[in-house]
Formats: C-alpha cells, structure tokens, sequence
C-alpha cells in the first residue's frame, strides 16, 4: 500500500558502446523494476543532433499517460517539424542501423586517437592519464600539474585552474568532473569528441604537449 519509487533512466547514450563493453538496463539487472522504470532517450547523442531537443520516455503506461497530460498543458516542447521528422528517421530501421553503425564507429575511432596521445604524452613524464574508451562520445581524462608554476608563475593548484590554463595556452577545453557532482579537485576532466574530427586531435596534442612542458 506505499507509494512506489520510480527510477528515471537516462537511456541517451545506449547506441554508443565501444570494444566488449555492453549496455545493460536496470530491468536486465534486476527485472522486477521494470514496472517503476521510466525510461527517457532522444536524438541529440547517437543521432549526432545536438541541439534538436527531441527526446521521448518509455515506461508504466499510467506514468507515461500522465507525463504527456502535463507536458500537454506545459507549452514547451520540441517543435513539431522536428517531431515528425524524428518518427520518419526511427521508422528507417535499416537505413538507421547503416548509418549508426558508420556514426559509431567514427566516434570510436576519435576516442582512439585521443586517449592513445593522452598516453603518448603519460610515457613522456608528463601529467596526464586516461581511460580507455567505453562508450558515449567522451574520454575521461586526468591533468595533474599541481604545485607546477605557469610560465606566468602562476601555482596551479585546482581543476578550475588547470582548466582555464589548458584552454588558454593550448585551446584544448576540458570539462572538470566538478561539473557533474564530484567534489575533489583531483586533475578529473571529461573531453568531447563530438565536434571535432581525427584531424583536429591530431594538430591539437602538440599544443597540450608544449601547454605541459612549458610547467615548472
């Protein structure tokens, strides 16, 4: 007779997995939450449509009844072209699962390039660590030049700092993890691939490599 607990489960990044890694949902793991699951996708990620908000939520049928009443009444939604189209794009199975698999592999691929002259520059003695690709279009990423001097003789002491130095002597914008809940400043970031191409990582480490040495 308790009111049940609901899980909302952000499903946006299940296209994009790399290597052995698979996705795995609540029910999957535990198939008696599939009943207070609500699961909420869009285009945005895997269909490489930053910026089209359109997403949609799978889940209980009186939940889903309910979320559209109230976005109904709300006056903020994706705009209807966009709707549509969206409908014409899922309705293309083949053409979709040609063109994710070619999408996805591209993704793979940058994350490759990057996390592989992250640990290029770690073997040189330089301050950077990174994780092996797993999914979405991110690499998880540590810059940890703390208690080093700028060649302005700045002491680099938090993410925050890192990050702007980074961004200022290099152009290579990282996102700190404090961004996303963390708390720690321990060197944390987390790179996108999503707008810049193997050419761009490429013409982009040498510019990290001399941001790094020029430390003291």
């Amino acid at each position: 007779g308790e009111r049940p607990l609901y899980l909302m489960y952000d499903h946006i990044y299940w296209m994009l997995t790399f290597g052995g890694t698979r996705h795995i949902t609540p029910p999957q793991l535990v198939p008696e939450v599939a009943r207070y699951t609500v699961f909420v996708d869009g285009i945005s990620k895997a269909f490489a449509a930053t910026g089209l908000r359109v997403g949609f939520a799978v889940g209980p049928t009186d939940v889903i009844s309910r979320m559209s009443a109230i976005l109904g009444h709300m006056g903020a939604w994706a705009p209807r072209p966009e709707q549509v189209a969206t409908v014409g794009l899922l309705d293309e199975v083949n053409g979709l699962h040609e063109w994710s698999s070619e999408f996805r592999h591209g993704v793979e691929s940058r994350l490759i390039v990057l996390h592989r002259g992250l640990q290029a520059l770690k073997s040189r003695g330089l301050p950077v660590e990174s994780i092996a690709p797993q999914g979405a279009i991110y690499l998880t990423a540590r810059f940890h030049p703390f208690g080093r001097r700028t060649p302005e003789g700045a002491v680099l002491e938090t993410n925050e700092q890192v990050r702007r130095y980074l961004l200022e002597s290099a152009a290579f914008a990282a996102v700190p993890f404090q961004a996303f809940g963390a708390i720690d400043d321990d060197g944390w970031f987390r790179l996108s691939v999503g707008a810049v191409g193997e050419a761009d990582i490429e013409a982009a480490l040498p510019w990290l490599q001399a941001a790094l040495e020029a430390l003291h």
